[in-house]
């Protein structure tokens, strides 16, 4: 048995002839890992000549998956028994013996635990750079089984933090804890998009799928099942036995093993990576779910489970208890696959969406009971995304296509474009990029729907009162084109029309209100001349005039009809005006007496002892008739 500081300093020329303060400087590292009973623990040495010129080594050791770091500073010491590690109090701590590159150890005083093994460490690089190159393997973007099984081997006993330098310690330790686990999860979702990728539909396919996924289950699951990685890469088996399955291929036959050893060690790396009793376990170690497994598979491992000693007898007995309970788990997911075909074999039309809840099971077909909604997502989920995607595309099409071919003919088309764009918006487990890309459409739908109506309606006024005359059958058909049009319109296009019918209504009034001026003119009998004078009107601030002819046209604006004569000659020579209200059935009698109390020519009287009586039982003078065809504020 060599000397420790001849194998491992002398054979690194650390000895030499290098000064002593030059050989204190450097350092010589080794790693490895031992176990004490079921605990894996992880073990850097770090040796170097200290300032008494002796062999120290510091050994640091570290539970799998614990925080707590542990350290020895020990020296060499030779002994009649060989060679031992002791601490500053002279208690031998680790019997050693070194070869070469290796260095064999024993725990011989204040192990970690009892039961401890013999155990190697092997010359390696530091701490440091040991990580240095486990991060390169860490960021692998999209990692596959040779890096997985890299990072796998380099953290089973991975650097010791504390075996760094201390200014290095906080940064990588925290490096490492985050690109551990981001590693991981990449890995997973590089398993599983490549084995959904992968063909099924030759027997060369298949095996080359079997063996990517045997791959994934061999040493690496130690690591990648670890905590909420188990439930990850049960998913993924249990996704690839599904594809098989819904490609009418059976899973057991592709997948499955009979390797009673196999099926061993699987189970011993998943017992290292989720210690928690699951009877998914059961799954992953013969590659099949247990949602696939027949009656002689389940006998097969009753058989074979007691040999292999990384599997507790729970298991068995368990799976012999559930086993009932299994079988109705199948028998409910063939009605679920009969489900998901019904679905998947429905029209791809938007009616289906929505009939259907974008293509959710029929209820009274499918009942899942409380602990079994992971089935709906299983199977009505993901497998019919693709359909969902397929009939929605569809649908965006032949809503492009209604409003492509609408027209103004077509009133309930805007309608059924909005229902249906609700519809589809608000259609159950609608990912939020399709809802955001729906939502888009239909807004430009509208848009377009919008800018269509508001140029057809537009132009359809504009053609109703081009060249219309008052009062003909063209004027009372282009009101009630207006007053029917908005009603078949939707946003802008209401306003817009609106506006239009309003604009044109003013003027066609306008013709309107003028031919009835002229008409009302034309019956007053009274030269042109006549009607220029002008009547007092009362007002609020004194007495204004009108011209008679205004005084004509404003009561023809309310079918009141006025007409002139006059009797006598000369100074006797008097000036009549009758007075026609549509709802009486005599007509008012005025005169027009010349005023020389203001700047008017006329101003109204009244000597009918009939229109007298009238006026006192209206209430009303004379002096403000004139006021009230006028319309000003002394009309009470």
């Amino acid at each position: 048995m060599r000397y420790l500081i001849a194998t491992a300093l002398t054979a690194s020329a650390l000895l030499g002839a290098a000064p002593a303060s030059a050989q204190q400087a450097q350092t010589i590292h080794y790693s490895g890992g031992f176990n004490c009973g079921k605990d894996d623990y992880a073990t850097d040495w770090k040796i170097r000549r200290n300032a008494a010129g002796e062999i120290a080594v510091t050994v640091y050791y570290q539970q799998r998956h614990s925080g707590q770091v542990y350290w020895l500073d020990l020296t060499e010491r030779k002994t009649s028994d060989g060679m031992r590690l002791s601490d500053a109090n002279g208690n031998p701590r680790l019997d050693i013996a070194a070869n070469d590159q290796t260095i064999r150890a024993i725990w011989m005083k204040g192990a970690p635990q009892s039961d401890c093994s013999i155990f190697a460490v092997t010359r390696s690089e530091s701490p440091r750079d040991r990580l240095d190159r486990l991060f390169t393997l860490l960021d692998t973007p999209a990692p596959g089984e040779d890096v997985a099984a890299g990072v796998a081997d380099a953290t089973r006993f991975p650097p010791i933090i504390e075996g760094l330098p201390e200014l290095d310690r906080d940064t990588y330790s925290e490096r490492y804890r985050q690109s551990v686990g981001e590693f991981w999860t990449r890995y997973r979702k590089t398993l599983a998009t490549e084995l959904a990728a992968l063909p099924i539909s030759t027997d060369a396919e298949r095996h080359a799928l079997k063996a990517r996924l045997d791959a994934a289950l061999a040493n690496t699951l130690r690591v990648s099942a670890y905590r909420h990685g188990f439930a990850e890469i049960v998913k993924v088996l249990q996704d690839t036995a599904d594809r098989l399955a819904d490609s009418g291929l059976d899973p057991r036959t592709t997948l499955g093993t009979t390797d009673a050893g196999l099926m061993c060690q699987r189970f011993a790396n998943l017992n290292v990576a989720y210690d928690n009793f699951d009877l998914k376990k059961l799954g992953l170690a013969l590659a099949v779910p247990l949602d696939y497994w027949t009656r002689d598979m389940a006998e097969r491992f009753l058989e074979e489970a007691p040999g292999c000693n990384s599997i507790p007898k729970d298991y068995t007995q368990r799976l012999a208890s559930e086993w009932a309970n299994v079988q109705k788990r199948q028998q409910l997911i063939q009605t679920l696959l009969a489900e998901q075909a019904r679905l998947r074999a429905l029209p791809a039309t938007a009616a289906t969406l929505i009939e259907t809840r974008n293509l959710q099971p029929d209820p009274q077909q499918v009942r899942l009971n409380h602990g079994q909604s992971d089935l709906a997502e299983r199977f009505f989920g993901k497998p019919l995304d693709t359909r969902r995607e397929e009939i929605l595309s569809i649908a965006m099409t032949d809503l492009d296509k209604k409003v492509s071919s609408y027209t103004l003919d077509k009133p309930g088309t805007p309608k059924e474009i909005g229902d249906l764009c609700d519809e589809l918006i608000y259609l159950r487990n609608l990912a939020q990029d399709r809802k955001n890309a729906v939502r888009e459409k239909c807004d430009a739908a509208r848009a377009t729907i919008e800018e269509k109506q508001t140029t057809a309606a537009l132009e359809k006024v504009i053609a109703a009162f081009a060249s219309v005359e008052p009062g003909g059958e063209r004027s009372k058909a282009a009101r009630a084109l207006c007053e029917a049009l908005p009603s078949t319109l939707s946003g802008r296009a209401v306003t817009a029309v609106y506006s239009a019918c309003r604009e044109e209504t003013v003027k066609l009034a306008k013709k309107e209100e003028e031919l009835r001026c002229s008409n009302a003119l034309a019956a007053a009998g009274a030269p042109a001349e006549f009607l220029e004078t002008t009547i007092a009107v009362a007002g609020t601030n004194g007495v204004s005039k009108a011209p008679l002819k205004d005084l004509i046209c404003k009561g023809a604006s309310r079918e009141i009809g006025v007409s002139f004569s006059s009797s006598g000659m000369l100074m006797w020579k008097k000036q009549a005006m009758t007075v026609r209200f549509p709802a009486d059935e005599e007509p008012w009698q005025f005169i027009l007496k010349e005023d020389d109390q203001s700047d008017a020519d006329w101003i109204l009287a009244v000597e009918d002892e009939h229109t007298i009586e009238r006026l006192g039982k209206q209430r009303m003078r004379v002096e403000i008739v004139a006021a009230c065809f006028m319309g000003t504020s002394a009309c009470r």
